[in-house]
């Protein structure tokens, strides 16, 4: 669910191999038609400003980077999909297409964290076989992306007339290769936690004001019991690598699952006042 697709950015002709399209299975989330940005393809195509996150408005979970977990917590739970490399994710609802941070107008609740993963969107980053060199991939199906510069109004082109990468684009890609050398490291503590036989099946049962009651599940979260009980040796070799922090600032997150339900019922007020 969380993998990437297959991409490329070329600024201009050389030698360099671009990946050939083909089927790398499930798209990641949110992406619907992500291609290579190409010079002789895209010359005139460009980029509306951000205007809002509709595109994650049904989203219950969003995908995290390590790097991001300390500010995360604060606002979201952060547990790890059922996946083979436990991606961590942070919880942004608890009832189907729901996402509570997402406002009716668009917009993204005031004063939280954005994860990286929605910024980073129409864009993504995937490598070369030998893994030598990065190309970037826009969602050419995002309501930012235009074909034609010139027949919209404040669209930001993505390449220059000579075929050089545009201010737009060399932000793009900074921010796209910055994302994948954390999710690398993220990658790395997840398959410790795997090896280590820290995660069990993440389930919260709550009430709502209305008197029904919700299940939280289908994730994954670390076994504080295990954790406690890590050899010293694992101990030392995590401490060195910032690991035990990690855990438990994850532990942590897990009273901001409060926060999810403040908001869900302020979401249940708000489409009453609409009716």
């Amino acid at each position: 669910m969380w993998r990437h697709a297959p991409g490329g950015f070329k600024v201009k002709a050389d030698n360099t191999p671009i990946p050939e399209k083909r089927d790398h299975g499930p798209l990641p989330l949110f992406y619907k038609e992500p291609v290579l940005l190409r010079f002789e393809e895209h010359g005139e195509a460009a980029l509306l400003p951000a205007r809002n996150f509709d595109f994650a408005r049904e989203a219950v979970a969003v995908p995290l980077c390590i790097s991001e977990f300390a500010v995360a917590m604060r606002h979201y739970p952060i547990v790890f999909a059922m996946e083979d490399n436990a991606p961590p994710i942070a919880l942004v609802g608890i009832r189907r297409h729901d996402n509570l941070f997402v406002a009716l107008d668009g917009t993204w609740r005031p004063g939280t964290y954005i994860p990286a993963y929605l910024r980073r969107y129409p864009f993504i980053v995937t490598e070369t076989h030998d893994r030598t060199r990065q190309f970037l991939s826009v969602d050419r199906r995002s309501e930012r992306f235009v074909a034609c510069a010139s027949t919209h109004k404040n669209a930001e082109r993505l390449f220059d007339a000579d075929g050089n990468a545009s201010t737009t684009a060399k932000s793009a890609m900074a921010f796209c290769h910055a994302y994948h050398m954390d999710q690398t490291a993220t990658v790395a503590f997840c398959q410790a936690l795997i090896a280590a036989k820290l995660l069990t099946p993440y389930h919260a049962e709550f009430q709502l004001p209305d008197g029904s009651r919700h299940q939280v599940n289908g994730f994954q979260s670390v076994d504080e019991k295990a954790f406690r009980a890590l050899s010293a040796k694992t101990v030392a070799d995590w401490h060195v690598k910032g690991w035990l922090d990690l855990v438990t600032i994850h532990l942590l997150s897990q009273r901001s699952f409060q926060n999810l339900l403040d908001l869900n019922a302020q979401r249940a007020n708000e489409r009453k006042a609409l009716v």
